[in-house]
């Protein structure tokens, strides 16, 4: 068939013919990176929203339990006492713990720093009943939350007990005496609090084993002889 289109023709076809597959790959692009978008904000709201931790994360059997530890023979006991407050709700970001969970929860912990001849205690429980907005708060400004309560004792670590913290398992407030741990966790969640219990005690993260008690997963238990001596020297402010 005899081609009956000039040269300037068959480029000004060509032309819109690529041009039309370019408005098609951008129009592709653009749609993609739309759905990337839309993504990464549904994720950031589960996220942010405590839905994620209920999801992805799990509590801990009430038949977990920390093997024995044996405490050095050389060192005296050294006790240190908490306060526990369980942060309940009436709509959904409240912790799904009971009083009777809390001696499971701090024994074994006590179980981890017994390797430092610590022993945790309880001195009070309380429940707190708050609101969504109220518990949001206390990620948002712990300092406001926690200044509200009159049972906070400086005298104890006070510990907070809530259903999520947004995606991490547990945290310690340095300056406020205090340490949350999460309802919904990666590892067993009394590990969670003797970790954090540690940082009340003056030891930071370590990154070189996974069998550490301060590895940043705290997934392990285990305590150097300066860490060991770290905990003990913090844990005299108690006794």
């Amino acid at each position: 068939m005899p081609n009956n289109f000039s040269e300037n023709e068959e480029e000004i076809i060509d032309e819109e013919i690529l041009g039309e597959v370019v408005i098609v790959e951008r129009s592709l692009f653009r749609k993609v990176l739309m759905g990337v978008v839309a993504l990464v904000v549904i994720v950031g709201m589960l996220y942010m929203s405590g839905i994620y931790q209920s999801l992805f994360y799990q509590r801990t059997p009430q038949s977990a339990s920390q093997e024995p530890i044996e405490p050095p023979s050389d060192l005296p006991t050294l006790t240190v006492p908490l306060t526990i407050f369980i942060i309940t709700g009436y709509e959904r970001s409240g912790s799904v713990r009971k009083d009777e969970d809390v001696p499971r929860l701090v024994s074994n912990a006590s179980e981890i720093l017994n390797q430092a001849a610590i022993k945790l205690t309880i001195k009070n429980i309380y429940t707190l009943s708050k609101s969504d907005e109220e518990i949001a708060t206390f990620m948002e400004t712990p300092a406001v939350f926690i200044s509200d309560i009159d049972e906070v004792d400086p005298l104890t670590i006070n510990i907070f007990l809530t259903r999520n913290l947004w995606g991490i398992n547990g945290i310690a407030y340095l300056g406020l005496h205090a340490v949350a741990v999460a309802d919904y966790t990666t590892v067993y969640d009394f590990r969670v609090l003797a970790h954090e219990v540690g940082h009340m005690l003056g030891l930071e993260h370590v990154s070189e084993s996974d069998g550490r008690l301060m590895y940043r997963e705290a997934n392990g238990f285990a305590l150097s002889p300066e860490e060991i001596e770290q905990a003990r020297l913090k844990a005299q402010e108690f006794n």
